[in-house]
């Protein structure tokens, strides 16, 4: 297994080479403005896992958009792209690595519902974009909050949603084993898994979380046993996260100590305020702290 880490400066020359970026970004670190997508600075990072005939490209958003993961799945000869980010500018520097990887992208996949991993899918949208009938439900159903979020940021793109109809269980990506699973409530409704058996890879997006500070409004024992799963999986070498950035298998034992007492505080604190200190406090290199502000939601 080999590994790489693109920063910020590797970044900007990627994205400048395809055109992803203006001038102007590439010598003052900002974006020029553009109708296509808000003005944030960028600074997202790539993390590279050669693991035999599968490459892992994990493209993590700043802290400003909750280091939210695009996962690219390079094979042979094409590209399987997990989740399309939040902000439009970091789902722009994700579609231009990519594109700089000289491979055809195969399909764009969205392993759940939730906003940080869909409103950037625009910038895919000459990509076929597919998940299962369940997480294709759950889009359905969030189709105001998604118009909210956009506003929120100021987000004009048209929104590109998924077809349904992804299967679960085993299947072939390019000649590589591949198998997709369907969690059930746990940190959100429905969540996907890509486990790449012979490559020692799962990608678990938003099971976990990677020196993060985790959503707190999931089914915390279901997403534990999940992650139990996960953690006994045999021979698995790195796991792609939601948010943070990939780990190996020891980040699934911190992330089960997380959340027991993420929600511990929570049930014994007298109100938000108190226990986001507590948490903060306990975890105070955790990145993803805005996630934070929906403890509020468990004191209403």
């Amino acid at each position: 297994m080999t590994n790489s880490i693109f920063t910020r400066r590797d970044m900007i020359k990627v994205a400048a080479g395809v055109g992803a970026i203006s001038a102007s970004f590439a010598t003052t670190g900002r974006i020029a403005p553009a109708a296509s997508h808000t003005a944030t600075p960028a600074a997202g990072m790539v993390t590279v896992h050669k693991l035999g005939a599968v490459t892992l490209h994990s493209y993590t958003a700043p802290e400003a958009s909750a280091m939210v993961n695009t996962h690219i799945v390079e094979t042979a000869r094409e590209l399987h792209v997990i989740d399309a980010q939040f902000i439009q500018d970091y789902a722009v520097e994700a579609r231009a690595y990519a594109d700089s990887l000289g491979k055809p992208i195969k399909q764009l996949y969205l392993s759940h519902a939730h906003p940080d991993h869909i409103l950037g899918a625009s910038q895919f949208a000459d990509v076929p974009f597919v998940t299962t009938d369940a997480v294709l439900t759950d889009v359905e159903a969030s189709s105001a909050m998604y118009a909210g979020r956009k506003e929120q940021f100021g987000d004009t793109t048209a929104l590109y949603l998924p077809s349904g109809g992804l299967a679960t269980g085993a299947g072939m990506w390019d000649g590589v084993a591949v198998e997709i699973s369907e969690i059930k409530d746990a940190e959100a409704a429905n969540t996907l898994t890509f486990h790449f058996p012979d490559a020692g890879l799962i990608v678990a997006q938003d099971l976990l979380y990677a020196s993060a500070h985790a959503f707190p409004l999931g089914n915390t024992p279901n997403w534990i046993a999940a992650l139990e799963g996960i953690r006994d999986t045999e021979g698995v070498k790195i796991i792609g996260a939601g948010h943070g950035l990939p780990a190996s298998s020891g980040a699934v034992d911190d992330a089960i100590s997380y959340l027991n007492f993420q929600n511990d505080v929570i049930s014994n604190s007298a109100d938000a305020e108190a226990a986001i200190a507590a948490i903060r406090e306990a975890y105070p290199g955790y990145g993803a702290a805005g996630l934070l502000n929906f403890v509020n939601y468990r004191f209403q």
